[in-house]
């Protein structure tokens, strides 16, 4: 039998966020729950997640029934952060891997079941507009870095003595990449690649580096956001307007645009694969101050939803009235 809403459910909006958003499908519940990370307005950061189980599965006591997400936990107190990602990695094991901007410096935290929350030794990447990291399927993780002078570097690091990193540049020697233009950059790891794409985006012109060194042009942009699609990305790009330009670089004829809930103008956008549903794509995207969950299945025509993104837990039995969200 399914699990249906019920009219106890506490409710509540999220907490009011600022600047970039993390988005990851983790390794946890029956398929994979989904991991968002907020900035939060003053300080620290917080962290949700989203009940990805089949409807048929009882939630647990507390948490938020399946197709919900749950309440907001804080941590990382001190910063104000400017930027966060997030990724599933598969080294600890399953521990994951948060990159963050703080100002003009990069942090790196991460989380694991023993200790929670940590905060590691950060890349060394030098000041930074944007951060960004992914991981290959080699295992190597990788840290994007958008220079305060609009260059770009890319950072690989050797897993070998995991949870500690020896991190290298690995920047590509190309022309284009040493241009100021710049003002966003993301890193998608394709399939079976040794080392990940690169996006770049601009309000003139974007650009996307596969890891075999072609360049393919993006949509201009102030956000973009990207998540793999076979051999290449599917790359999100917000300038201004109702939609988001999707499109898979070097495919002219996968360009499509993606209608946007709410109004006002576009200050987050992340997203992140799906594995149980292939070719959905999960986003979430702030907007006039909302928060909005997307679900996008990657062709013209086929569903699509968006909803508000609220928590919503199911009562513990016997528990006192405690908060939604744990600062």
């Amino acid at each position: 039998m399914a699990a249906s809403p019920s009219s106890s459910l506490r409710v509540a909006s999220p907490p009011v966020s600022r600047g970039g958003i993390g988005l990851a499908q983790g390794r946890y519940g029956v398929r994979g729950n989904l991991e968002l990370v907020l900035c939060d307005d003053q300080d620290g950061l917080w962290v949700l997640w989203f009940n990805g189980d089949p409807q048929d599965i009882a939630p647990e006591p507390g948490g938020p029934p399946p197709g919900e997400w749950s309440g907001a936990l804080r941590f990382a107190p001190g910063h104000r952060y400017d930027e966060v990602g997030v990724l599933q990695s598969r080294h600890g094991p399953h521990h994951l891997e948060l990159v963050a901007r703080c100002g003009d410096t990069p942090h790196r935290l991460r989380w694991s079941p023993e200790a929670a929350f940590t905060t590691e030794p950060s890349p060394p990447s030098g000041p930074a507009r944007a951060v960004t990291s992914a991981e290959t399927t080699n295992g190597a993780l990788w840290t994007g870095v958008l220079g305060t002078d609009g260059e770009p570097r890319v950072l690989r690091a050797d897993p070998t003595a995991y949870p500690h990193l020896a991190w290298s540049d690995d920047t590509p020697a190309h022309a284009l990449l040493t241009d100021s233009r710049w003002s966003a950059m993301a890193l998608v790891a394709v399939r079976d690649a040794t080392r990940p794409g690169v996006v770049l985006s601009g309000d003139r012109e974007g650009l996307y580096l596969s890891p075999t060194g072609e360049t393919h042009p993006v949509p201009a942009g102030t956000i973009a956001a990207a998540v793999p699609d076979g051999d290449s990305a599917r790359v999100y790009v917000w300038a201004e307007g109702t939609c988001l330009d999707v499109l898979t670089p070097g495919q002219p004829g996968r360009t499509r645009r993606l209608p946007l809930p709410g109004s006002g103008d576009v200050t987050a956008v992340a997203a992140t694969p799906v594995s149980y549903e292939p070719g959905r794509t999960d986003l979430v995207v702030r907007r006039g101050g909302q928060l909005w969950h997307l679900r996008d299945h990657g062709a013209e025509g086929t569903a699509f939803t968006a909803t508000a993104l609220v928590s919503r837990l199911t009562p513990a039995p016997g528990a006192g009235p405690h908060p939604v969200h744990r600062g």
